[in-house]
């Protein structure tokens, strides 16, 4: 996931692209998500690419995607771009368990910020022997031929952006 931030914008354009300061996403497979800063910059974030790509083009990317959302911030300049990983898992839901005695929690599909909190406590409470909620005791299912190189993730990429081009 990439995010970028533009310069700080006016209090007018502030409150044409988020007039309740909001955060906000859509519902593509391509998830865009933004928000205003407290110094009322807009972060715009998203999924760039399924293959391999770089912080220039990902902030070209976003920018170009947010001009589609926002049209009226066209020659608002990007300040900030970064990228980091983020862990998908094949059902697309978090998963908490254990091996060899070893307890895990992964898989937040871009909710770590949030879900990582979560999973924390209930592994800590796991670990100090409360029960786990059984909403969460289910398979971690795998990736068919999956050997520690993504391979499939661009044909992935491109049928989530087909289906969010239909």
């Amino acid at each position: 996931s990439y995010i970028i931030a533009t310069e700080p914008l006016t209090a007018d354009q502030a409150h044409s692209a988020i007039p309740n300061r909001r955060m906000l996403f859509d519902s593509k497979n391509f998830l865009h998500y933004w928000r205003l800063s407290a110094d009322n910059r807009l972060l715009f974030g998203g999924r760039a690419s399924f293959a391999p790509t770089t912080i220039p083009n990902a902030r070209d990317w976003l920018y170009a995607a947010m001009l589609e959302i926002h049209p009226q911030l066209a020659g608002v300049r990007v300040e900030h771009a970064w990228g980091g990983q983020v862990g998908f898992t094949v059902d697309r839901m978090p998963h908490i368990g254990r091996v060899k005695g070893i307890t895990y929690a992964l898989g937040y599909c871009g909710t770590g910020v949030a879900m990582s909190t979560y999973f924390g406590q209930l592994a800590a409470d796991w670990i100090a022997g409360a029960e786990l909620p059984a909403c969460w005791e289910r398979a971690f299912p795998a990736v068919p031929l999956y050997r520690e190189q993504p391979w499939f993730l661009p044909a992935v990429g491109w049928y989530y952006a087909a289906l969010d081009r239909l």
